[in-house]
This record gives C-alpha cells, sequence and structure tokens, in this order.
C-alpha cells in the first residue's frame, strides 16, 4: 500500500534520498548538462521546498516506509509546470505515477486562487516511454527546444597543443553554482567542475575561445539550449507539452 504527502523541510532524509535519486534518474547522455549533478542544486532544492510556487509530493510504501517515487512542480503564471516526476524502476506501471500527479494537482489547486490552470512539462523525444504516458494522459506538444553538444565542433575547430592561459573569473552566485566569464564575457555555468552550460549565444561564434577554455579548464562537454535548430551536434530535443488541468486524464 502506498501514500502520497508533501515533502517539507523537516523530511531531511528523504530530501537528500531525491536529490541524489535526480542525479542517475535520467538518460546519462542528457543528464549531463542538467543542475542536478552539481553540489548547488541540493541548496537550491531545500531553498525552494516551501516557497509558495514550488511543491514536491512523494510516494512512500506504508509498511516499509521506502520512497517509491516523487514529482516536483513550480507554478507560473497560471501554469502548473511538471519539473520532475521519478518513479522507483521496480515499481513502474503500478500506477504510483499517475496517482503521484493526481495527488499533487488536486492539492496545488487548493493552495492556488480559483480559475483554470494549465498543465505543462518537458520530455525528452528519445524518452518514448514517457513521452508515450504523457500522451495517454492527454497531454499534447506545442513547443520544443534543441539540446546541443558543442564539444565536437569545439574540437574540430581548435587547434590542439599548448596555448596562452586564459584570464578566465569563476565567481559562485548564491546557490553555489559557478559562473564562469572570460574578463568580462559571460559564457555560462559550470556543473560539476566538468560540464559547461552555454548561456551566452554570442559565444558560439567563439569556438576557438571555448577550446581554450575546455583545454585549461579540462571540461568533457559543452552543451547549449537553443530555441531553433542549428548546426551543432543534437542531444535531444526537450518536447514542451500542455493540457489544461480539468482535461487530464488521471484515472
Amino acid at each position: 500500500m502506498y501514500d502520497v504527502r508533501r515533502l517539507k523541510k523537516t523530511d531531511g532524509s528523504l530530501v537528500d534520498a531525491i536529490c541524489d535519486s535526480l542525479k542517475t534518474a535520467y538518460d546519462p547522455n542528457v543528464a549531463r548538462f542538467f543542475v542536478h549533478r552539481d553540489e548547488g542544486y541540493k541548496k537550491f532544492f531545500n531553498s525552494v521546498l516551501e516557497h509558495p510556487l514550488y511543491a514536491t509530493y512523494y510516494a512512500y510504501d506504508v509498511n516499509s516506509g521506502e520512497l517509491s517515487g516523487f514529482a516536483c512542480f513550480q507554478f507560473i503564471e497560471g501554469v502548473i509546470f511538471l519539473k520532475h516526476i521519478v518513479v522507483d524502476n521496480r515499481l513502474r506501471g503500478s500506477g504510483i505515477g499517475t496517482r503521484l500527479l493526481a495527488s499533487g494537482l488536486a492539492d496545488i489547486q487548493q493552495t492556488l486562487p480559483t480559475g483554470n490552470y494549465l498543465f505543462q512539462l518537458q520530455v525528452f523525444e528519445k524518452n518514448s516511454q514517457a513521452l508515450s504516458w504523457y500522451l495517454s494522459i492527454g497531454m499534447e506538444l506545442v513547443d520544443c527546444t534543441y539540446w546541443y553538444d558543442l564539444t565536437p565542433s569545439i574540437v574540430k575547430t581548435h587547434a590542439s597543443g599548448s596555448t596562452p592561459s586564459l584570464s578566465l573569473r569563476i565567481i559562485s552566485d548564491d546557490f553555489g553554482f559557478k559562473q564562469l566569464s572570460y574578463e568580462d564575457f559571460y559564457l555560462g555555468t559550470l556543473l560539476a567542475e566538468k560540464t559547461l552550460i552555454i548561456r551566452n549565444a554570442l559565444v558560439l561564434d567563439k569556438l576557438d575561445l571555448l577550446g581554450q577554455v575546455i583545454q585549461q579548464l579540462h571540461i568533457s562537454s559543452v552543451g547549449y539550449i537553443s530555441q531553433t535548430a542549428l548546426n551543432f551536434s543534437l542531444v535531444d530535443k526537450a518536447l514542451l507539452m500542455s493540457k489544461p488541468v480539468n482535461f487530464l486524464e488521471l484515472v
């Protein structure tokens, strides 16, 4: 028998278990570009845990107390956005995911002003099992973003060998995420010391500079998320799906 509850700051061990689970819950080829693998994520997660615009729900076995799954939501101007939903691999197909969504959405709507809310989420195109499930509950595709690995293009462009040391600046933000700049030119976020997520589109015209950066900092992957198709190595497409909450088929 399983029950669903809203996560609180006092649920310390569960908070740790959820943050640790997010590090391995997704396809590693895409997950290397996620903030969940960085030490700063746990601090961020704790900071929004009881924020009025965020909510996390977890399912657990009432007999063993074992965590069975969890779902994280964010509220954005009339939209209830599903940030994550993760179910123990051994329990997939048991209905826990549907129960997490139904219970979470019902509870959230009780705390929000009365209105007609949209439910939205992103799912990667290659995650066919999750995509199939979302379609089965009535979700509809409305947009997409492209997740690129710039590393092959950088390696091809940048000549190997010794290069002068760059004047790089790394500043930790309030959550501990490391923001990387070259002199006064912002590059992006450095995750887990080995992945750089480009946050400045102007950097795309400076691949040779990025080649020097990854050589100097020993970075293994450079990622970029785009609203349009580009001529780089595509990792996957993140599909934005949407549906009015009251029209979801959560049975």
